[in-house]
């Protein structure tokens, strides 16, 4: 009796759950939030993801920064946010940003968390147990969870705006320092004291804004080149670095879907091997090592959660320090 009223809601909905749903993003409200160039955008699962991804961390970290100035020593679930966050800043971001690390630490700070909550949660099982929860018992709860990461839209976004922050900010700096070819102008050194004591203002030859500007352009665009080619090699080396900085936002883009999207791919490979023999027996047989397989797996992927939030992290840091020297 207990087995045929199990068998009679669950059987069926287990062998008919979709692994991969959670990677297509699903419309949860019928109607449109906005249009634009006649496009309808709606509010899907994967956008609820991002929302609860954001959600957590001005849950988490301004707590945290409230919680620091009363008790300094960290316990608990704040050591462990601690710990990556002081990981992350002195044994990544200072080596490789130098003088620039506190500008961006904030920012990478930033994007590492949000994608490692956005992966954690795409790896949640809330979609498929709703699945099953609707076909055992003719429930109509829509989808409304999903791995976002697994989005090639959510992560070619996430590219972008390194790819802005990486060029905004190294064009920006080197017009900064075509508008004060001689040195910057610090607030502490616009003056000096003369012999009389009194304090004298000292003057820092700039040049004018629009010429500025196009003196540093062009000196970012020539940057791009590494120092030391030949000057025969110098238009083909630009061509291929100028096209470089299109690539590795597009790298960024699809190395995180690509791992992400793994992770649901493999495990309903191994499903479906199951499902594709014939017999009680059969599948019984290959039912268990797949079970232990998909299992290893997803132990493995959750460690990817966190490695593939780093090596974004990582390599958006070195992209920006790469833009910001000026030195040759």
């Amino acid at each position: 009796m207990i087995s045929g009223c199990f068998t009679e809601p669950f059987a069926m909905p287990l062998a008919a759950v979709n692994v991969l749903s959670g990677t297509v993003p699903h419309d949860i409200f019928a109607h449109p939030l906005f249009t634009l160039f006649g496009q309808k955008t709606y509010f899907t699962s994967h956008v609820l993801m991002l929302v609860l991804s954001a959600g957590l961390m001005l849950a988490i970290f301004p707590y945290m920064a409230r919680k620091l100035e009363t008790d300094p020593v960290p316990k608990g679930a704040r050591n462990f946010f601690e710990a990556m966050l002081v990981f992350l800043k002195q044994e990544t971001f200072d080596p490789m940003l130098g003088k620039w690390s506190d500008v961006f630490t904030p920012y990478l700070w930033t994007a590492f968390f949000f994608i490692l909550f956005a992966n954690l949660l795409g790896m949640m099982p809330v979609a498929e147990i709703v699945q099953i929860l609707n076909r055992g018992f003719g429930w109509h709860i829509p989808d409304f969870w999903g791995g976002a990461t697994g989005d090639l839209t959510v992560t070619a976004t996430l590219a972008l705006c390194t790819f802005f922050t990486v060029h905004v900010t190294g064009v920006g700096e080197f017009i900064r320092q075509a508008r004060h070819p001689n040195g910057p102008s610090k607030h502490s050194d616009d003056h000096h004291t003369s012999h009389s004591g009194a304090v004298a203002h000292k003057t820092v030859p700039t040049r004018s804004l629009p010429i500025a500007i196009v003196v540093g352009v062009l000196k970012y665009l020539a940057h791009l080149v590494p120092p030391g080619v030949p000057i025969f090699l110098w238009p083909l080396m630009f061509v291929l670095e100028l096209l470089g900085t299109f690539v590795k936002p597009l790298a960024l883009c699809m190395r995180l879907f690509a791992v992400m999207m793994s992770g649901p791919l493999v495990v309903a490979v191994l499903v479906s091997i199951v499902f594709a023999l014939g017999g009680v027996l059969m599948r019984s047989v290959a039912g268990l090592p797949v079970i232990l397989f998909g299992t290893a797996f997803e132990s493995l992927h959750l460690l990817e959660a966190f490695l593939q939030a780093y090596i974004f992290t990582l390599l958006s840091a070195a992209y920006i320090a790469e833009a910001v020297a000026t030195e040759h």
